[in-house]
């Protein structure tokens, strides 16, 4: 493709980014418009809505004023004063990243990735200061210049992750490809210099931190299925005391579908220990459930109610996860030739600890922030208690899983007599065909 060519691709699948994103949000709103409020209300401010909730959901933040009449009927601490809002639904950023990805893996088969990006990336913070400025009103009026920053941002993180997954980018004309390039050759000379010891530690725990995660997170994700199903009657029955019907079921729909995976996340700081908060005050952790006044979302009636019989005990998933973790990089430990060493064994099994807690940590600062005003403030996990909890769970039980790996694969070494390992068995096959030979020769 030439460079023109490549710009407009680029643009049109920046494009999708908002009409995609504003789309799903707005469709529904305006079906609600045009059928239960009949156009008697300004549409704008379901655009409002809209685009507001779209900025929201990549990381900008949002100052609400509230009429202090209204104020005063909600009752609710702080809410006369303007308060931000800055609790991203995290289904919007996903939306965004595989957008992003998309679009990454279309421009790796062009000679003008650098082109395509930069328009691509361009385009994006443009659309997210277009609708920041056209969403700004007196009640809410989101901050201009993340918009500019964050929707791109996102997007870029996408792209990034697809753009030169090929594996002939070095040989690519144009300069990102050159840049890649150089910088994969500084890499391999760095990674040539390091130390055989400090390699396999970062190797090790690079890798572990993110299964470790990974399996968390997938185990988070079976909670919160779990509880949906588990609660079911519950939800419906919010559906319907809300009175929203069919159009503004849908949207009420949409919106909550947009928060599952902050959901996921806040299941998986349940799983550690530490819990998560729905306002000050508040707390949903293994010993049980205490929450005061929330918002009237159906989806949050799927929360634990009471204390599981187990409590503490479900922290035992974290610690089977890191054992899993350990043995499953054993058979990298042994290849790296630092098998003999328990240092290195020990190191690495922190590494996976304190690289996984890392992950959770900053997942646990995206999937939270303020809702509102006065108790609101105050939504989602505690990151510093999931990257504590995290790190004390997943480190000892990764070097237990590493030790028991390696003490399974010495013993197969030293059991020879036994026919436990490999030479064992090659020894036997060799009498056999010696024994096989001799009886042809006498034949």
């Amino acid at each position: 493709m030439n460079r023109p060519f490549t710009a407009f691709l680029a643009f049109l699948d920046a494009l999708l980014v908002g009409a995609l994103g504003l789309g799903i949000l707005l469709i529904p709103l305006t079906v609600l418009w045009l059928t239960q409020f009949e156009l008697a209300v300004d549409y704008g401010a379901f655009w409002r809505v809209a685009a507001n909730f779209w900025l929201l959901g990549n990381g900008v933040d949002l100052l609400v004023t509230i009429d202090p009449t209204l104020a005063l009927q909600l009752a609710l601490q702080g809410a006369g004063v303007p308060f931000d809002i800055g609790f991203a639904p995290l289904g919007v950023a996903v939306l965004t990243v595989l957008l992003g990805w998309r679009s990454g893996r279309r421009l790796a088969d062009s000679e003008h990735r650098l082109l395509g990006s930069a328009v691509g990336v361009l385009t994006v913070a443009a659309i997210g200061w277009l609708v920041a400025v056209g969403a700004g009103s007196d009640s809410a009026r989101p901050s201009v210049i993340q918009a500019l920053v964050f929707p791109a941002a996102i997007y870029a993180i996408g792209m990034a992750t697809s753009l030169f997954s090929r594996s002939d980018f070095s040989a690519a004309a144009d300069p990102a490809g050159q840049a890649v390039d150089i910088l994969a050759r500084s890499l391999r000379e760095i990674v040539d210099r390091t130390p055989a010891p400090l390699a396999t530690v970062l190797s090790l725990a690079a890798r572990g931190g993110a299964m470790a995660v990974a399996g968390l997170v997938a185990v988070g994700g079976i909670v919160v299925f779990v509880l949906i199903l588990g609660h079911y009657g519950q939800i419906i029955s919010l559906y319907e005391s809300l009175q929203s019907q069919l159009v503004g079921g849908i949207a009420l729909t949409v919106g909550q579908l947009s928060i599952v995976p902050n959901m996921v996340i806040w299941a998986t700081s349940w799983l550690l220990g530490p819990g998560f908060t729905l306002g000050s005050g508040s707390i949903v952790s293994p010993l049980g459930t205490q929450v005061g006044l929330i918002p009237a979302l159906p989806i949050l009636g799927a929360l634990p109610q009471g204390a599981p019989a187990l409590g503490y005990a479900v922290i035992v998933v974290p610690v089977i996860i890191g054992f899993v973790v350990g043995v499953l990089l054993k058979p990298r430990l042994t290849t790296a030739g630092a098998a003999a060493s328990p240092v290195v064994l020990v190191l690495s099994g922190l590494g996976v600890g304190v690289v996984g807690a890392s992950l959770l940590a900053l997942l646990a600062i995206w999937s939270g922030g303020a809702a509102g005003p006065g108790r609101l403030v105050d939504i989602g996990p505690d990151p510093a208690a999931v990257w504590l909890w995290s790190a004390l769970e997943l480190a000892p039980s990764a070097v237990l899983g590493l030790t028991v790996g390696l003490t399974r694969r010495l013993f197969s070494r030293s059991s020879g007599a036994y026919g436990v390992d490999g030479g064992t068995d090659e020894r036997l096959a060799g009498l056999g065909r010696a024994g096989s030979e001799s009886d042809t020769n006498k034949l």
